[in-house]
């Protein structure tokens, strides 16, 4: 009887830990990633209006989608949008610096504070 010694076994774990190292959760069999929008200017706000706020940069690779986490990660408001001056295809890399911020309450955004959280999602284009 012959036996074939390989390392097989741990290359493929080798290979998962690091296919998990690229995603920061799995919904099902769905992965993603999470970015924190944090504000790159100092802004006053009021209660009741929305207002751009530029941002640090996001990546956002190509065939990505981007959602806005629902939890309030700043106490004057939420983030609802993330975007850049020109708006690109979906099939291409891109870069979010900027958000549309609703503020609930009035107060000061300062440089560098939390705004909210950036869902990436990959999708499949059919079309």
């Amino acid at each position: 009887m012959v036996r074939v010694l390989t390392r097989l076994g741990e290359v493929k774990k080798g290979l998962e830990k690091y296919r998990d190292a690229l995603v920061d959760f799995k919904l099902g069999e769905v992965s993603g990633k999470l970015r924190a929008i944090v504000a790159d200017e100092t802004v006053e706000v009021k209660s009741g209006e929305a207002k751009p706020i530029k941002i640090k940069k996001i990546a956002i690779p190509g065939s990505h989608i981007i959602y806005m986490c629902g939890y309030a990660t700043n106490r004057l408001g939420h983030t609802i949008a993330a975007g850049e001056e020109t708006p690109l295809p979906i099939s291409m890399d891109r870069t979010a610096d900027y958000t549309t911020f609703v503020a609930a309450l009035s107060g000061t955004i300062e440089k560098d504070d939390l705004l909210g959280v950036a869902i990436l999602l990959p999708v499949d284009l059919t079309n």
